[in-house]
């Protein structure tokens, strides 16, 4: 797999405990890193060098998934990241925008278990 470390970004931070433990089952070898917000997650992607495996949460306060990859978009980062975003959310228009951004890979949505982490793990593979 090409990356080198795993973010979580929600701000639920008992999610982000669970989310953790879920995706440490299927990729024990990797550093996992938790966020609380976005915006935190953009600051550390304009610093680093390597290509992170993102799963982002689409709607938070302060600034939400959209937000993040329009703001993705106008920055220069060195580094194109893999981004999963994580949702509950039904809205075909919020829904549409992520699946259709080009580094985005996926829409998981919540609660994230095994089989989808499963997935996830299998899709990067291939």
């Amino acid at each position: 797999m090409n990356f080198k470390k795993i973010f979580l970004v929600d701000d639920e931070d008992i999610i982000n405990a669970i989310q953790t433990k879920i995706v440490k089952s299927e990729f024990p070898e990797y550093e996992i890193l938790k966020f609380g917000t976005a915006k935190e997650l953009l600051s550390v992607l304009k610093e680093i060098n390597y290509k992170p495996l993102i799963f982002l949460d689409l709607n938070m306060p302060v600034m939400d998934a959209i937000d993040f990859l329009n703001e993705l978009d106008n920055q220069e980062i060195k580094v194109e990241p893999i981004i999963f975003i994580l949702t509950f959310s039904q809205n075909p228009v919020e829904i549409n925008f992520v699946n259709n951004h080009p580094l985005v890979y996926d829409v998981i949505y919540k609660p994230m278990d095994q089989q989808k982490i499963n997935a996830v793990k299998k899709l990067l593979i291939s």
